[in-house]
């Protein structure tokens, strides 16, 4: 049994390897070694990775947990619409937008590709020309165009204009026949627009025929690329003469909101589900090193990236005093858990 001199022995000499095991994790945190600590950890890491699969270190459930904690049920806080409404109006601000033509932030080349791609989805051209040129909205503009023009012809043609006082005895004929019958101008009015409604109804069904085998790819290629033709030049800032800062702070409220709406439906958590389960398909088996080579993630933007944050973010702590607490709290356990004195006393 150990005696009282011997334990005020050993625990004076757990304090001091405390003390001294603090000073040595200290220097290394913030010595002139910290990159070399660094880059030795993260070879170490990089080893390890190479021998280790993603099966073997996480499954499909551990993952869809987490993303459907962050994803789905974490409850933002009140301040984050604010914060979407300030980051709105500082890009809506921004100086960059005179200086830069939308030219600039997309090539001819992507817009070429882009306009190639979507008329491949010939079917969904279909469907869009069909619904449009079927619904309500065209066949009233369509019959207002038409009523208005015949209107325009009749009280100016080639008639009135030619034969002096034709459009006097127009305007008498109408007096006349309006005071014979009463109404009768508003019922012939009427029962025009009438007869164009249906001719615009049974018109629109063949100029969706029409649309659809005489307009070509080529034409709907030409006519995009006119229009980027005239746009590429403009800056981006001309956009604020239609979408004004506030427009555009609710825009992102309103897609933050619709957001907070998509993340609960059901969709998207199969969504989400589905997404992790095709990505452990392809590299549920890789060991994680293939992982990251694959992703384009290399040992020099690793250690780069340390070496950004962990200096500055270190000496800060260490100069508010707050870095040696911590050290001291994680190693402390260790020198008083008895270990220190049951190493000494079995030499």
């Amino acid at each position: 049994m150990p005696t009282k001199k011997k334990m005020a022995t050993t625990d004076t000499l757990s304090a001091a390897l405390l003390d001294a095991h603090v000073e040595f994790v200290i220097e290394q945190l913030t010595g002139e070694g910290l990159g070399e600590a660094l880059a030795q950890v993260l070879d170490t890491l990089l080893a390890d990775a190479a021998k280790l699969k993603l099966k073997d270190v996480v499954t499909p459930k551990m993952i869809k947990d987490t993303a459907r904690t962050y994803a789905v049920e974490l409850q933002f806080g009140g301040g984050l619409p604010e914060l979407v409404g300030d980051i709105a109006r500082a890009l809506h601000g921004h100086k960059i937008h005179e200086s830069t033509t939308f030219g600039d932030i997309v090539s001819d080349r992507y817009v070429g590709e882009i306009t190639d791609k979507l008329l491949e989805f010939k079917s969904l051209r279909q469907k869009i020309v069909v619904e449009l040129f079927s619904g309500p909205l065209y066949a009233q503009f369509a019959s207002d165009l038409l009523y208005y023009g015949i209107q325009g012809y009749l009280s100016n043609n080639a008639l009135t204009r030619n034969i002096p006082g034709a459009g006097s005895m127009m305007k008498f004929g109408k007096a006349v026949m309006n005071k014979a019958s009463p109404g009768l101008d508003g019922a012939l009015e009427e029962g025009l627009k009438k007869y164009i409604g249906k001719s615009v109804e049974a018109t629109s069904r063949r100029s969706v025929d029409f649309l659809l085998h005489n307009i070509s790819d080529s034409a709907i290629r030409e006519m995009v690329l006119d229009i980027w033709e005239r746009v590429r030049e403009l800056p981006v800032a001309s956009l604020r003469e239609d979408i004004g800062s506030l427009d555009q702070e609710e825009l992102f409220v309103i897609g933050y909101e619709f957001f907070q709406e998509l993340r609960r439906t059901p969709f998207f958590g199969t969504m989400l589900d589905a997404g992790i389960d095709s990505f452990f398909d392809k590299y549920g088996s890789s060991t994680l090193i293939n992982l990251i080579d694959d992703i384009g993630v290399t040992r020099p933007m690793m250690l780069a990236e340390a070496m950004r944050y962990a200096p500055p973010i270190l000496k800060t702590l260490k100069k508010k005093k707050l870095l040696e607490p911590n050290v001291r709290a994680l190693l402390a356990p260790f020198y008083a858990s008895g270990i220190v004195e049951r190493v000494v006393a079995s030499q």
